[in-house]
């Protein structure tokens, strides 16, 4: 008896029309029955097929478009602020930019007194540098030429130029100059045509022995050259002989004019004994611990020359001299000497204590109440031997009717008086009788015409010291007593641009490594750095291996 076999139907899918199938015939049994072939499902004719999945509708299709859009206008956006970016900072690179110098003796930066002298230029100059370009300062020389010209603004215009492929621009300036360059050189050309030329060698210091550069003077010998081609004249400065040891005098007048040469002023040695008035090229007078007074023919040639031909005076007094002339013309502007000894009592466990003459001393930045002064570099510097303390009468009503400004400028640290009975051996402060803080060891006094409280016109400027030895004589100059000794002397010739710190000498540095220090470099060299490289780069591999 035949079966009917059962047919399995595919079940229709949630979203599309249930098909429709042709019937089935039974299945014929017996060796005539014909083979019959499942038939095709027949579609209705009046709807289209329609795939298994179901297609997007163009409500969901609007959404991602809009979306692909957004995307795309953030992209450009983003491209758009990074070439505006990018192109912002360069601009401000080139017109805006800042330089760090990373040396050990920053000898590519400017110092105070250099940056002043180019601010006030009233002219134009022109530096140029012409070097070979293997030579051995070339990287050097080229640094701080172009701090000149940073610095320079629209009045400093530097070169720098090869030897041995700028010939057209040497030509050039030889036939509008004259200029011979057969070797490394630097010229300074000021707008009137005034030249200085300055040779390599001159930059430096050698160590004799080696050949090899010790100080590097660059900066130095540069702003020389531009004072000297800027100014009208030389300054001259003279230090008044009073007796004190010829070999000292002549001591402090070298150092002094080894540092003025720097600033084209020359130093020369002045006796007022005998002489009928100061010189007329005088710019300023220096009495550098003089051990004799004046004489009163002296006073009034020194009144005369401070008062009416507003010349400059700097005193270092000494405290052990007998000098009440030149004490006389402090005290009537506003400075009295004291008859003391600034000192401390010192405490060492195991032993005694001891008075100490050494005073450390702060330079005063700016001008204290409403006085009149230069504004010198805030530094600290050491008094060495005896020093005497001032009474600055900067708050004196009297004193300033007369058109009269004294102020401090230097002070004692902490801790230090002024004694007034320091010959004996054991000393303690008492404040009935000594000078108590503010100790002030060093004031500037500075007089206008009648009239001119204002001080516009030109002055008569003074500074006085109650320390013989700021520059010392033995050649022990500290670098803040060298630059406080300048700039007093800058000030009181009316040149207040170069009050500030004087250019520096970067020097050779050495640096000494026992053998047993030299091993143990060599062994993190050789082997402990390569070996953590190695190490890293395993630990990377394994991780990615991993």
């Amino acid at each position: 008896m035949a079966r009917k076999k059962k047919q399995k139907t595919r079940k229709p899918s949630p979203d599309a029309e249930e098909e429709k199938t042709a019937p089935v015939e039974p299945e014929k049994t017996g060796p005539t029955a014909p083979v019959t072939e499942p038939v095709a499902a027949v579609k209705s004719p009046d709807k289209p097929d329609k795939p298994d999945e179901p297609e997007e509708s163009e409500a969901q299709e609007v959404p991602r478009m809009l979306e692909r859009w957004r995307i795309f206008g953030h992209v450009v956006f983003q491209v758009l602020l990074m070439i505006v970016i990018f192109g912002q900072v360069n601009f401000l690179s080139c017109k805006r930019n800042k330089t760090w110098d990373l040396t050990q003796n920053r000898k590519f930066t400017l110092s105070e007194t250099s940056i002043g002298t180019l601010r006030s230029l009233n002219t134009d100059v022109n530096i140029v540098m012409a070097f070979l370009g293997s030579a051995e300062l070339f990287s050097d020389v080229k640094g701080i030429v172009q701090q000149y010209d940073q610095f320079g603004g629209n009045r400093v215009k530097s070169e720098v130029l090869d030897l041995s492929r700028s010939g057209e621009r040497l030509a050039s300036l030889k036939n509008e100059h004259g200029l011979q360059f057969s070797r490394s050189q630097i010229v300074v050309i000021a707008g009137d045509g005034r030249m200085k030329t300055v040779n390599a060698e001159e930059m430096v210091v050698r160590d004799p022995a080696t050949n090899r550069v010790r100080e590097f003077r660059g900066e130095e010998v540069i702003t020389s050259a531009i004072l000297e081609v800027t100014e009208q004249q030389k300054r001259k400065i003279y230090l008044v002989g009073g007796d004190r040891q010829a070999d000292q005098v002549m001591q402090v007048a070298t150092q002094f004019q080894r540092m003025a040469e720097t600033q084209n002023a020359r130093v020369e040695t002045l006796v007022l004994e005998g002489a009928l008035s100061i010189p007329d090229d005088a710019e300023a007078l220096i009495f550098a611990g003089n051990t004799n007074d004046i004489s009163e023919r002296e006073l009034d040639m020194v009144q005369s020359f401070w008062k009416e031909r507003k010349g400059g005076l700097l005193i270092f007094l000494d405290p052990s001299a007998d000098t009440p002339n030149l004490n006389s013309l402090l005290r009537e502007h506003g400075v009295l000497p004291r008859d003391d000894r600034v000192l401390t009592v010192r405490s060492i466990p195991g032993m005694a204590a001891r008075k100490s003459t050494d005073v450390p001393v702060g330079i005063i930045s700016g001008v204290v109440g409403d006085g009149r002064g230069p504004d010198l570099p805030a530094k600290t510097t050491q008094m060495r031997g005896q020093t005497q303390s001032l009474d600055v009468q900067f708050e004196d009503p009297g004193i300033r009717s007369q058109n009269i400004w004294p102020s401090p400028i230097l002070f004692a640290n902490q801790g230090y008086w002024g004694e007034t009975e320091y010959h004996l051996a054991d000393v303690a402060f008492d404040e009935k009788q000594d000078n108590g803080p503010p100790v002030w060891v060093g004031a500037a006094i500075e007089v206008g015409d009648p009239g001119d409280a204002e001080l516009k016109g030109r002055t008569s400027r003074l500074i006085v010291v109650g320390n013989p030895d700021v520059i010392d004589a033995g050649g022990a100059t500290s670098k803040v007593s060298a630059d406080f000794a300048m700039a007093s002397l800058n000030w009181i010739i009316n040149r207040e641009q170069l009050t500030g710190i004087s250019s520096r000498r970067p020097s050779e540095f050495t640096l000494n490594i026992s053998p047993a220090q030299f091993s143990t470099l060599q062994t993190i060299s050789t082997f402990l750095l390569p070996g953590l490289a190695i190490l890293a780069g395993g630990i990377v591999w394994f991780r990615r291996r991993a």
